[in-house]
C-alpha cells in the first residue's frame, strides 16, 4: 500500500517548464519587424514535496524523472514568443495526461490512477538596456485526478474517487541574455509569485543557446521550480521540482 501511494503521488507531479528562448535569434531585427519565436521542449524534471487530497495525510514525494516517463501518456508543450522593438509577448500551455494501472493482491482488482494537468504560462517583457529583460505575468494550473479502486461490477458499480482543482498566480522578474562567442548565447531566468493563490512560489532558469543559421537554435538549460499551495480540504500541492530542459527553437 504505502509503494502505491508513492506511485500515486508521483502521477500528481508531473508539471511544467518555461523555456527561456529571448535573445537566441533575435540579433538582426529592427524595432519595426516582428518576429515570432516556436520552441517545443522537454523537462526532465524530479520531484521532491508533499501532495494532499481531501482529508487524506499528505503524500510524501521523491520521484526521478524516469518514474514519471513510465506512467506518461502524453504530453504537449510549447513555449511561443511574439517580439517586436523592446517588448516580447510570451504564452506557454502545456498538456500532461497520465495513467497508471496498480498491482493489487487482490483477485480481479485493478485499481487505476488517471491525471490531467494543464498549464498555461502568459508573460510580458520589457528590454531595458541589450542585457537585461524586466518581464511580468500570470502562472494558471489546472489539476483532475480520479482514482479507480478497479473493483468488479457488479457488485461494485461506479466505485471511485477524485478531485479537481485550479489556481492562479502573478509574478514579476528579470531575464538576463549574453553572447558566448558567435554561435551561443546564455539566458538567465529568474521570478517569483507577488499575488495569487499560492503561499509561496519562486523560479530559476538557465539556458545555453547554441544557433544553426540564422533562424534555428538548440536549447540546453536547467531549471529549479518551488510551488507552494494550499486549498485545503481540497487540495494541497507543496512540491519542489528540478531539472535538465531541452528545447529546439524555430525564428519567423
Amino acid at each position: 500500500m504505502k509503494k502505491q501511494t508513492i506511485m500515486l503521488a508521483v502521477l500528481l507531479a508531473m508539471s511544467y517548464s518555461s523555456i527561456s528562448s529571448a535573445g537566441v535569434l533575435r540579433d538582426d531585427k529592427s524595432d519595426s519587424d516582428w518576429e515570432i519565436l516556436l520552441t517545443p521542449y522537454l523537462w526532465g524534471t524530479s520531484l521532491d514535496g508533499t501532495s494532499t487530497i481531501g482529508m487524506l495525510p499528505p503524500l510524501d514525494i521523491d520521484a526521478s524523472f524516469g518514474d514519471i516517463l513510465d506512467n506518461l501518456n502524453m504530453a504537449l508543450s510549447m513555449h511561443t514568443e511574439f517580439h517586436r522593438g523592446k517588448w516580447a509577448f510570451v504564452i506557454d500551455p502545456m498538456y500532461v495526461s497520465l495513467e497508471i494501472n496498480l498491482t493489487s493482491p487482490i483477485p480481479d482488482v485493478s485499481p487505476k490512477i488517471e491525471v490531467d494537468m494543464l498549464l498555461v504560462e502568459a508573460w510580458t517583457a520589457y528590454k531595458i538596456n541589450p542585457n537585461w529583460e524586466l518581464l511580468g505575468g500570470i502562472r494558471w494550473q489546472d489539476q483532475d485526478i480520479a482514482i479507480s479502486p478497479g473493483l468488479p461490477a457488479p457488485p461494485f458499480p461506479g466505485t471511485g474517487f477524485g478531485v479537481a482543482d485550479d489556481w492562479l498566480d502573478w509574478f514579476a522578474g528579470a531575464r538576463f541574455n549574453s553572447p558566448i562567442g558567435q554561435k551561443w548565447i546564455m539566458t538567465f531566468r529568474g521570478d517569483v509569485v507577488f499575488a495569487g493563490d499560492s503561499d509561496t512560489s519562486y523560479n530559476v532558469e538557465v539556458f545555453f543557446n547554441r544557433r544553426f543559421g540564422k533562424n534555428k537554435a538548440l536549447n540546453l538549460g536547467y531549471r529549479y521550480f518551488v510551488d507552494d499551495y494550499d486549498n485545503l480540504p481540497t487540495y494541497a500541492w507543496d512540491m519542489k521540482q528540478q531539472g535538465p530542459v531541452i528545447g529546439y527553437t524555430w525564428s519567423f
